[in-house]
């Protein structure tokens, strides 16, 4: 790492998402008890999750870095529903569902990174937090079980999260090879009894500079793990996110348009899905980003950085 020097990268990514379920009693809520029970239907939800981030680093020695990110997340849900026979139903108020558009800010982050080199090989370990100021919603569950509207979607966690990372590199000409891992460790509850999963990734990527550099075609594999939302000590139930671990593989394109300038794009793809529990399907995520580092000491970057800090995808 360079002493004084400022790494920024802007970087957006979107995946598409659907869900269904048979919705029965007791989901149904209140009705469920009376008389007569409500005859089961199916839930369908089609969903677009994007969200679009800020990362900083600073490199205050050789072997130290300080490390932010602020992200901004837009949750569109579009709900609809069929009776057993598959024909559609109109459910005017639901109250496990939404159609609409949900926006804001998600917990940022502030990470250490420590560096070293010997040789060809590379390596970085990290230690921050997450901060809560992303929104949370009440114990969905509870509300639904009154038969009250409520809200699934949280972008935040409404605790500080502990963040752990590695990662190293080596580089066999011409190609460089590198491997990483980040985890979000959540360890207690936030005012609404809500434990935010745990979220683990880990990947590997191979590269290849062309041009001198200037062009950095790439292939990655990445694994992907959320544990189950707890709610006062309680697993969430079906409606909600639930424990997935994923497998995705994809291809990336990195150029350096312009000294300092850096433009990445990478499409990857879910090819492997190792749990069984309810949760959102996609087949896979778009990622843009566009980088940009300074020499705040006043002389001219070595060039951009190549080991940031890796982003994790997005989830339901």
């Amino acid at each position: 790492m360079e002493p004084e020097r400022l790494d920024l990268r802007l970087w957006t990514s979107m995946l598409y998402g659907s869900s269904g379920h048979l919705a029965e009693c007791p989901d149904l809520g209140p009705a469920c008890r009376s008389e007569v029970p409500p005859v089961p239907y199916y839930h369908h939800v089609a969903l677009i999750l994007s969200e679009t981030g800020v990362d900083a680093a600073y490199g205050v020695t050789s072997w130290l870095a300080v490390e932010a990110r602020a992200t901004l997340r837009v949750v569109d849900t579009t709900p609809t529903y069929s009776e057993l026979d598959g024909s559609p139903k109109l459910v005017p108020d639901d109250i496990h569902h939404h159609d609409r558009t949900i926006v804001g800010p998600g917990d940022p982050w502030l990470v250490l990174r420590f560096a070293g080199r010997i040789g060809e090989l590379a390596t970085a370990t990290r230690f921050g937090m997450s901060f809560p100021l992303g929104s949370t919603e009440p114990d969905p569950y509870a509300l639904g079980a009154n038969g009250e509207w409520h809200e699934h979607t949280q972008l935040g966690t409404g605790t500080f999260v502990p963040i752990v990372g590695f990662g190293l590199s080596y580089r066999i000409e011409p190609v460089r090879l590198s491997a990483a891992a980040l985890g979000l460790v959540s360890v207690y509850e936030n005012g609404h009894g809500y434990r935010a999963p745990t979220r683990v990734f880990g990947g590997v990527r191979g590269s290849l500079p062309l041009l001198s550099g200037k062009l950095t075609p790439y292939l990655t594999v990445d694994l992907a793990h959320e544990s189950t939302e707890v709610w006062s000590g309680v697993p969430g139930g079906l409606e909600g996110a639930n424990a997935r671990t994923d497998l995705l593989a994809g291809a990336g394109l990195a150029w350096e348009f312009s000294p300092t300038w850096q433009l990445d794009f990478n499409l990857r793809a879910r090819v492997a899905r190792f749990t069984h529990a309810a949760a959102f399907d996609y087949p896979g995520m778009v990622q843009l980003a566009i980088s940009k580092s300074f020499d705040l000491s006043g002389g001219a970057p070595k060039g951009l950085a190549t080991e940031a800090m890796p982003t994790p995808r997005v989830v339901p």
